[in-house]
C-alpha cells in the first residue's frame, strides 16, 4: 500500500517520489450493476409488450458491457505505475525520464494538470487502458485543448490535483500556472 492510498495520507509530510496509477477502483462497474438489477427484475416480471423488449435490449447491452468493463480494469491494474515524478523529472510508462529544466510551466484546469513542455521538446501521452485508445488523437487533443500531450487527470489517477500540484512544486520547482 502506498502513501496515496493510506488513510490521514494528507497529514505526513510530503517525501519521496509521488508515483500516479490508474485509479481502478471499480465505481463504474458497481454503479452498472446498481442500475441493472431493476432492469433484471423487469425482465423476468413483465408479461410481454414493449416494457419486456426494452428490458430484454438493456440486459443484452450490460452483458456486452460488464465483460467489457472487467477488461478494461484488468488492463488498468497491469499499467502499473503510469506517471512517476521524482527529483529527476516525470517519468512515464516505461519511457524515460523528462527532465524538470524540459518543462517550462504546469497548467491547471478544472480536472486536469497539464505539464508544458519548452519548445522543441516532445513530450508523451499518459497510457491508457481503454479500449481502442489512440495515443496520436489524444495528443492532439490534449495538445489543443490544454497545450501540451502530457496531461494528468486526477479523476483517473491515485492522487488528488493537490497532491499532484504539491509534488510537482517540491519535486520541479518550475512555474505553476492556472487557465
Amino acid at each position: 500500500m502506498d502513501r496515496i492510498t493510506l488513510p490521514g495520507a494528507a497529514n505526513l509530510p510530503d517525501v519521496g517520489p509521488l508515483e500516479l496509477r490508474a485509479a481502478g477502483s471499480g465505481r463504474l462497474m458497481f454503479v452498472s450493476l446498481l442500475l441493472g438489477l431493476p432492469v433484471a427484475a423487469n425482465l423476468f416480471t413483465t408479461s410481454g409488450g414493449i416494457r419486456f423488449v426494452l428490458a430484454a435490449v438493456t440486459c443484452a447491452l450490460m452483458a456486452v458491457a460488464l465483460p467489457l468493463l472487467l477488461v478494461v480494469q484488468a488492463r488498468q491494474r497491469a499499467l502499473g505505475v503510469l506517471v512517476r515524478l521524482d527529483s529527476h523529472g516525470v517519468g512515464v510508462g516505461d519511457g524515460p525520464t523528462i527532465p524538470w529544466r524540459d518543462l517550462s510551466e504546469v497548467r491547471t484546469t478544472k480536472g486536469a494538470v497539464a505539464l508544458i513542455p519548452r519548445p522543441g521538446v516532445e513530450l508523451p501521452v499518459v497510457p491508457s487502458a481503454a479500449p481502442f485508445s489512440r495515443p496520436e488523437r489524444r495528443a492532439a487533443t490534449y495538445t489543443r485543448r490544454h497545450g501540451s500531450p502530457l496531461v494528468l487527470m486526477p479523476m483517473a489517477l491515485d492522487a488528488t490535483q493537490p497532491q499532484i500540484l504539491a509534488a510537482v512544486r517540491r519535486l520541479g520547482r518550475i512555474p505553476l500556472g492556472t487557465e
